[in-house]
């Protein structure tokens, strides 16, 4: 009796704890949690998860870690952090998700221990979908956009975020078709969200902005990207026009118009009393809407009057493929003689030899010295001797470290010192070793699981203030581990143009005026390519399409390095009907573009390698649309 009354009390005693012990874990710590824009995310891009963590209690240094609970296989997201007692912190991580998930989760983890966890539900976008982001303090406003019937869509989705909560990576936002901006000081956003958000339009986005009362404002800090220069002066428009674009009255009758100055190559809609503007910047579209857009608020044929400014790009995403379906591009294109079995008349010479000296030579040697006993060494020391020659043949095929490879696809515009980088990796390594990656800050890494590597521990990439870190990346013996980095860049090609539009078959002239040699260049439109040659700093290249031309991709003569199969890059990027990608069905490149391909026989993303500097041999594509008005 006294041994259960024992048993009891202790048992109590432990139940009374359990409480108590989970209580001084999360003791003194607040976490908010806004996923995705507004809760939603597009399937297979990156989306922001802003984490905003206040610390009460005792100094914390730990890991915060997104995950899709009930997903497996799905890829987890790392971000290292620092709460002092007292702090207020806002971290962004950047995400993406494989497949479906209705729900994300949040823990933030010390030694190993979770202290404090949050689980949210997300809606998932499908890749046909319009996604439109309404940026402003109004959460009603444009609502009816849901309606909104877009060419080459199977919807509108709408979601309302704050001016805060817009990412400063481009691209973060590609999942987003278009973006309106209202009543917003965009002067008061960062540069980086400001940068963000024109390389996101140059990548074929769609921006927005609202004029009206309030129009200055919105333009303030987007005004080098707008169709307009905007004035001071209101006037009282008529928006009844508006019935133009749409053929639904009635239109709300008048409201304050802002004065403008259109900029060349402005689209006035409509066009004999303009109230809309609109340009091409890039491969997406700008557009000033002179009146405010909350005056538009409750007309049923609202959403039919965006329907008709706006229109679906096709997004050419060289990332898309690796995310989401695990395809590495170096598995067509890397041709890395280390990974490359021999030969079979290699293996049949070697076997002839082995037989040879194991065989017939050995018993006539031992018989001409009348030792034939001697064979139960002789033929053991034979195998040995040839067991330790394919070892070292084989280590010096493979050489003895391990080797970084990267082939990169750059997307610029002309005239724009900005553009941004898809890099594809593979880490050879012919030993069995692990391995830890550095990369710079604001880029989005993840893993392809190529070269039939399902085995391998997936990676975990860790971010923080400076960059991102892939630890302990553990490549077997003679294998190939492939990661892709996506980020901004400063290309070091830039070209310039003068185009002729006559007709559909546009001529012109190419010039290089950036610091390294474009090689193999061809100028593409419509799905057809003319050769440009190769072009060093400061040369010129005419073309015209009104000539002879050949199909792109399939069409192009192309000669390959030692490393590189550039033909089988081309077809993994541009061969439509092998690749999955947003508003797929459409050409990768935009039918109306003209485009320049090239190559730099470089790599364009420094890696470090365990706490160094990688050396890698490396191979990239600019692709750079030309400016067309």
């Amino acid at each position: 009796m006294l041994y259960m009354r024992v048993a009891t009390v202790a048992l109590i005693c432990a139940l009374l704890t359990i409480p108590v012990a989970a209580q001084e874990q999360g003791f003194g710590l607040t976490l908010t949690l806004r996923p995705g824009y507004g809760g939603a995310y597009r399937l297979g891009e990156w989306f922001p998860v802003i984490v905003e963590v206040a610390n009460d209690g005792r100094d914390l240094r730990g890991m915060l870690e997104w995950s899709f609970p009930g997903s497996p296989g799905q890829p987890v997201f790392r971000h290292e952090i620092d709460l002092p007692r007292g702090s207020r912190k806002r971290v962004t991580l950047d995400v993406f998700a494989q497949g479906f998930a209705r729900n994300g989760q949040v823990r933030l983890i010390e030694n190993g221990n979770v202290v404090l966890e949050q689980i949210i539900g997300i809606d998932a976008v499908e890749i046909d979908r319009f996604l439109v982001l309404v940026v402003g303090s109004d959460p009603t406003l444009l609502t009816s956009l849901s309606a909104m019937s877009v060419s080459g869509t199977s919807g509108t989705v709408v979601r309302h975020v704050s001016p805060d909560d817009l990412p400063s990576q481009p691209l973060v936002l590609r999942g987003v078709n278009a973006i309106f901006i209202h009543d917003v000081d965009t002067a008061a956003l960062s540069m980086d969200q400001r940068a963000a958000l024109r390389d996101w339009v140059h990548l074929g986005g769609q921006l927005v902005v609202g004029g009206g009362i309030n129009g200055e404002r919105a333009a303030a800090g987007l005004a080098d990207m707008l169709p307009v220069e905007t004035t001071r002066t209101l006037d009282q428009g008529d928006l009844s026009l508006l019935e133009q674009l749409t053929g639904a009255p009635p239109a709300p009758a008048t409201g304050p118009v802002l004065a403008v100055r259109p900029r060349s190559g402005a689209e006035a809609l409509p066009v004999d009393a303009p109230l809309i503007y609109r340009s091409r910047l890039g491969s997406g579209v700008v557009v000033f809407s002179a009146f405010d857009l909350g005056l538009l608020r409750g007309w049923s044929a609202e959403p039919r009057l965006w329907s008709r400014v706006l229109q679906p790009v096709p997004l050419f995403i060289p990332g898309f493929d690796a995310r989401v379906n695990q395809i590495s591009m170096m598995q067509d294109a890397l041709r890395l003689p280390a990974i490359q079995l021999p030969s079979a008349t290699m293996l049949a010479v070697f076997l002839m030899v082995y037989i040879l000296a194991a065989g017939p030579v050995n018993y006539l040697a031992l018989r001409r010295l009348r030792r034939l006993e001697w064979a139960w060494v002789t033929i053991p020391l034979t195998v040995a001797v040839f067991t330790v020659g394919v070892f070292l043949a084989g280590f010096g095929l493979r050489g003895g470290q391990a080797q970084l490879l990267q082939v990169a696809i750059v997307q610029g515009s002309e005239g724009e010192p900005r553009g941004v980088a898809t890099a594809y990796l593979a880490l050879f390594s012919p030993i069995r070793g692990s391995y830890t990656l550095r990369f710079p800050a604001n880029h989005l890494v993840s893993e392809t699981r190529g070269f039939d590597d399902f085995t391998a521990r997936p990676v975990l990439a860790t971010s923080d203030d400076t960059g991102v870190t892939v630890p302990d990346l553990l490549v077997d013996v003679a294998s190939v581990r492939t990661l892709v980095a996506e980020g901004p860049t400063m290309p070091p090609v830039q070209v310039q143009s003068m185009v002729r539009l006559d007709g559909a078959d546009p001529q012109g002239e190419v010039r290089n005026v950036g610091s390294v040699t474009l090689e193999q260049a061809i100028v593409v439109h419509q799905g057809r390519y003319l050769e440009l040659g190769t072009l060093a700093p400061g040369a010129r290249a005419a073309f015209d399409f009104n000539g002879p031309r050949g199909s792109f991709p399939f069409g192009v003569a192309i000669g390959d390095d030692r490393v590189f199969n550039r033909r089988q890059i081309l077809f993994r990027l541009f061969n439509s009907s092998s690749r999955i990608a947003p508003l797929s069905g459409r050409s990768p490149l935009d039918e109306e573009g003209i485009y320049v391909l090239g190559w730099g026989a470089s790599s364009t993303l420094p890696v470090e390698m365990n706490g160094r500097t990688a050396a890698q041999e490396g191979l990239t594509l600019f692709v750079i649309r030309l400016r067309t008005t």
